[in-house]
């Protein structure tokens, strides 16, 4: 019998374990090891919907499966025959080739008096399953512990609990309630085991674990005190803590509650670590089950302070790393707010900063962003015409920036236009990773310190200008691979460890440039002033000029931008939509790298001066070596990506002048330049503009590895797919 072509499409990316199958009564890994996900970018379409002509018509390749009931408010027959019917669905899924995800709430469950009283710690659901059926589920939970649920709780320093009802939007909260047990608490964390467990037999391929924060606030319970002693003595030498705190004697320490106490910066970054460490000991647990299963948390929102959730324990550089989370569901966007286009002012919003800043990250794995409602009441009585804009480009600037979009509730025409165009074009996108030989780097430990630091603003002002640029994380000067890069921009970042800072005073003598920003590195990792400054020394002395700055060392070169710091520190005037929102808050009075300032383009006009003017010095010292618009077009943005072969560079380009009404003002040619890798030329240009079939482009090549074409027509997203020999 002949496959359907869903099947054929998608099976082929799907590998096969060809070793001998190892019995295993207690994981089944038996059933498990036929079966591996793709985790390529390219090949990750998600369809919300399991139903079957619908993923087909959108050549959808990821949908959600069937997990396991919730064994805390069933019986154990219950449990287990829907374990059977789970597994047979998830299996039925693979067979078609899907990768299948699955929801999993962290949260603890409870039901209050009514919508509007305090919940109470003895209206958690858990209870009567910890009361009455633990025993049943001994083989998921282990024993049952001495402690009730109800001091699993992450409570404030009065022990008071946070909470969060949710409601449809436009409709009022009911008596539910969610709260959030603590990742430090070893019950919670065992209980939360035998949930993704049982899960992972399902054989589903992966979870996005929501709700794996730690509320603004809290938590103050014993083990938290316990386990941020045990931190600091680890993370943190006792010479830093004596300058710093003048003490080193961490068992006598009173826990921070506020910004500025003593030891809050080791605070909200003990608690970024509890959550990480919680993701990575579900991660293990589940792979016993399945040796392929995949963890996502949801702690990075674009609510509030975007690239972070501050202290709500959002590390994504933490989370990134390997071991630790596979892949990341992005809660990036804030409503209708900062959903992508040309707004009633004619201003671009992007969160194209935040992206780039994600892929950097998780150093390439995919990342969904659950973002924008595209339908009522955020969008107001939305026409097919808008919803069908909205959608394409939400998905382009996705999809332009390694990243995969998902409506939470239609796919309109226009997502199904441009996933079948993705879709068609897969061959291309395999193993392609955001790539350019500027990259801007980004820190977290800038913001966890209360410092200012301007990546996301840096990266705004380069997409403005038709720059195609990466962002690296502060992980990946001391991993090698610098080299690949023509020039860093360190974009003001007070703290910087001296092996980091040396690592780019190397990359520098060995040939690459650096655009310094500000007296960057002035202080250590541990927010301790250092009495030498590696990065100055590029400029010839301790400390840095008093002025602008270009200097050769060794074979690269080093520049310097001068960056005051005023008293207004560039923070941006906005009125809080409220006191904070769901991942904390806005932060506006602390940073100016914020959502308000990179998103929607209200940048200090002071500070977006000086990055303009940081913008000028990438073109003038990088004279033909750039990816970029050569035309002057304000609502377009360009990114390049290089394939793992080095055989193929694509350079997406996104047009953001689309309006709410679903207007679409198209262009009828942009002019690219495209610095090739060393080494390599082009032999072919391939290009649509129209989600049509990709048409042959002429180009001509120029002096080094540069090519330059124009387009055809341009719609909302344009992809060129460059072949290198």
């Amino acid at each position: 019998m002949q496959s359907s072509p869903a099947t054929r499409r998608h099976l082929a990316l799907t590998l096969l374990v060809l070793a001998p199958v190892v019995v295993c009564a207690e994981s089944r890994l038996n059933t498990q090891q036929l079966w591996k996900p793709s985790i390529d970018w390219g090949h990750w379409r998600l369809g919300h919907r399991t139903d079957l002509d619908f993923l087909e018509k959108n050549r959808f390749t990821i949908t959600f499966g069937s997990g396991a009931p919730n064994f805390e408010t069933i019986t154990r027959t219950e449990f287990d025959e829907g374990m059977e019917k789970a597994r047979a669905f998830n299996r039925s899924y693979h067979d078609k080739g899907y990768i299948v995800l699955r929801y999993l709430s962290s949260s603890l469950n409870g039901e209050s008096d009514t919508g509007e009283s305090q919940p109470r710690k003895d209206q958690l659901h858990v209870l009567k399953f910890f009361n009455e059926r633990w025993q049943q589920f001994e083989d998921y939970v282990g024993p049952k512990p001495s402690e009730s649920p109800m001091t699993w709780i992450t409570i404030r320093p009065d022990g008071t609990f946070p909470f969060y009802r949710y409601a449809p939007y436009g409709r009022k909260t009911g008596r539910g309630f969610e709260t959030w047990g603590c990742p430090n608490n070893p019950d919670y964390v065992r209980m939360l085991e035998g949930r993704i467990r049982a899960q992972a037999e399902t054989g589903i391929d992966g979870s996005y674990v929501d709700w794996t924060q730690i509320a603004g606030g809290t938590c103050y319970c014993g083990y938290c005190r316990r386990n941020f002693v045990s931190y600091l003595s680890t993370n943190l030498p006792a010479k830093a803590a004596r300058a710093k705190y003048g003490t080193a004697d961490y068992s006598e320490i009173r826990l921070p509650e506020k910004r500025g106490d003593p030891f809050w910066m080791e605070w909200i970054a003990f608690r970024g670590h509890a959550v990480a460490e919680f993701h990575k000991r579900l991660r293990s647990v589940a792979r016993k089950y399945n040796p392929h299963f995949m963890i996502s948390g949801n702690v990075f929102g674009g609510f509030g302070y975007g690239p972070i959730a501050y202290d709500a324990a959002g590390n994504i550089e933490m989370l990134g790393r390997d071991g630790y989370d596979d892949f990341v569901y992005s809660e990036i966007q804030e409503f209708l707010d900062s959903a992508p286009r040309k707004n009633e002012q004619g201003v671009k919003i992007t969160n194209s900063p935040a992206l780039k800043y994600l892929a950097a990250a998780t150093h390439g794995k995919p990342v969904i962003v659950y973002a924008t409602e595209i339908t009522p009441p955020v969008f107001p009585n939305p026409t097919e015409k808008c919803l069908s804009a909205m959608a394409q480009i939400n998905i382009a600037e996705a999809a332009a920036n390694h990243a995969v979009f998902r409506e939470k509730r239609e796919t309109p025409p226009g997502a199904t236009r441009i996933h079948n165009f993705l879709a068609a074009n897969e061959p291309s996108l395999l193993t392609a990773q955001l790539h350019s030989n500027v990259a801007v780097l980004a820190s977290v430990n800038q913001y966890l310190a209360d410092e200012l630091s301007f990546a996301f603003s840096t990266s705004r002002v380069l997409a403005d200008r038709g720059i195609a640029h990466v962002m690296i994380v502060e992980d990946d000067p001391t991993r090698g691979g610098l080299s690949r890069f023509d020039l860093i921009v360190v974009p003001y970042l007070p703290l910087l460890s001296r092996p980091k800072q040396e690592a780019l005073v190397r990359y520098v003598e060995e040939g690459g440039s650096v655009l310094v920003l500000g007296k960057s590195g002035v202080k250590d990792e541990y927010n301790v002033p250092q009495a030498t400054v590696p990065l100055a020394r590029l400029f010839g002395a301790s400390t840095f000029p008093g002025q602008a700055l270009d200097r050769k060392r060794g074979k690269g070169r080093a520049l310097f931008v001068p960056l005051p710091i005023p008293a207004s520190r560039y923070l941006i005037p906005m009125k809080a939509k409220g006191e904070y929102t769901t991942f904390g808050p806005t932060m506006a009075d602390v940073f100016a790298d914020i959502p308000e300032g990179y998103t929607r383009n209200r940048i200090d006009p002071e500070l977006r001066k000086i990055l303009e003017g940081v913008a000028e010095k990438i073109v003038s010292s990088l004279p033909g070596k750039l990816t970029r618009l050569t035309s002057s077009e304000p609502y377009v943005e360009i990114t390049s990506m290089l394939s793992a072969g080095r055989e193929r560079m694509l350079v997406h380009l996104v047009n953001y002048n689309v309006t709410l009404d679903g207007d679409v003002t198209p262009l009828r040619s942009l002019k690219v330049e495209a610095a090739v890798p060393a080494g390599r030329k082009v032999k072919s240009i391939r290009y649509s503009g129209t989600l049509g079939d990709m048409k042959p482009l002429r180009f001509s090549s120029a002096a080094g590895s540069r090519v330059a074409f124009e387009t055809s027509e341009t719609g909302i997203y344009g992809l060129a797919v460059l072949e290198l020999e």
